[in-house]
């Protein structure tokens, strides 16, 4: 072990360059093992619900082609409205250079992998979005007001569809009382949501939670870079400050409000789109009404992506709505087959290419 240091110790005063060459052999070795984890995870992750993927694939025999082609680019939106609301808050923060478009789609992409095979209210895909930022010589004072910005106006933005919902379920249209208790929830949810998000954003409130993670040894792992990071740069020498990013940018911020409208509608009009592919015709508020409920369902984070509870819910909601049970479950299936089984080896995949730095690095 001693000749061991003693040789390390003499190849660093020789040849920085060796040190260097050492080290970024450890991190690909590492690389390795964690993308291998991954890949052992989304495998059996694949196997168990082999026979649901089985079923939403021979379902997609049954929707009009014209329709199906328009539901697959109308998810296909959504990624892009996602790359765009990052977009505008990184251009906010006035970086000597911003990464590509293309570059934050593919992370966006990679974010919502995570998310699904990770059952955590999508604290894992922002994780990979801090070590995705972080990569790009942003400061973490930086990333985090971002992070906490795109929630506290996303969860604005739901709060604002929730409130219109509501008015008008009770003023021009008669539901049940299930869709008023469950709006009513959503909106009392995203209200706690965002004020914990505006706690967040203070200085002092970053340092208790940056003090329990060190404490913390499970925890301290599996946030191993954004610990190391803030370590390198001292949370506490720059205070995120919300408020004042919010304060500052409105016009970003309202962009990113309406951006953050459209990737709710883009989703909305692929169950739209494939409701109409299957010949049902159906009205736009009953498939947001329908879609927003299972939303509100589904912030429990018992199971990766809500498996089972979305699919039930969505298709109850549906049906309370006046869609045929057998019409209701085929949509559900085949929207979670677009939105959460298709895009889980493309994030798969694009996650391997992040490791090896084929993206995501400005030069």
């Amino acid at each position: 072990m001693g000749l061991a240091n003693v040789k390390f110790i003499s190849v660093s005063v020789i040849n920085n360059n060796n040190i260097f060459t050492f080290r970024e052999g450890r991190v690909k070795s590492r690389s390795w093992i964690l993308f291998f984890i991954f890949f052992l995870m989304v495998f059996g992750f694949v196997v168990y619900y082999f026979s649901e993927i089985k079923t939403e694939i021979r379902l997609l025999g049954k929707v009009d082609i014209i329709w199906l082609i328009v539901a697959v680019v109308a998810q296909i939106l959504t990624y892009l409205f996602t790359a765009i609301i990052y977009r505008l808050l990184l251009s906010a923060q006035k970086l000597k250079q911003l990464p590509k478009l293309l570059d934050i789609l593919k992370a966006s992409v990679i974010s919502l992998f995570f998310n699904q095979i990770v059952p955590s209210a999508e604290i894992s895909g922002n994780t990979f979005i801090f070590n995705f930022l972080s990569k790009l010589n942003i400061r973490v004072a930086q990333i985090i007001s971002l992070i906490l910005a795109e929630l506290l106006i996303y969860y604005a933005a739901m709060e604002a569809i929730i409130l219109l919902l509501l008015f008008a379920c009770l003023f021009f249209n008669k539901v049940q009382t299930v869709f008023i208790g469950t709006l009513a929830a959503g909106l009392a949810i995203y209200l706690v949501f965002g004020a914990l998000i505006s706690l967040a954003g203070r200085k002092k409130s970053l340092l208790f939670i940056y003090k329990k993670i060190k404490r913390m040894k499970h925890i301290k792992k599996l946030f191993e870079n954004i610990v190391q990071t803030i370590q390198q740069q001292g949370i506490s020498k720059e205070d995120v400050r919300l408020s004042k990013f919010l304060k500052h940018n409105k016009i970003t911020v309202l962009n990113n409000f309406l951006v953050q409208l459209l990737l709710v509608a883009a989703d909305v009009f692929t169950l739209f789109a494939l409701f109409y592919g299957l010949g049902i015709h159906v009205s736009l508020f009953v498939v947001l009404l329908g879609f927003i409920c299972a939303r509100i369902i589904c912030l429990i984070p018992l199971l990766p992506g809500g498996l089972i509870l979305y699919e039930s819910s969505m298709s109850f909601f549906f049906v309370s709505l006046g869609i045929p049970l057998g019409t209701a479950i085929i949509v559900t299936l085949i929207y979670r087959f677009l939105s959460f089984w298709a895009p889980m080896p493309i994030g798969l995949f694009l996650y391997r290419k992040w490791l090896k730095g084929d993206f995501g690095v400005i030069k």
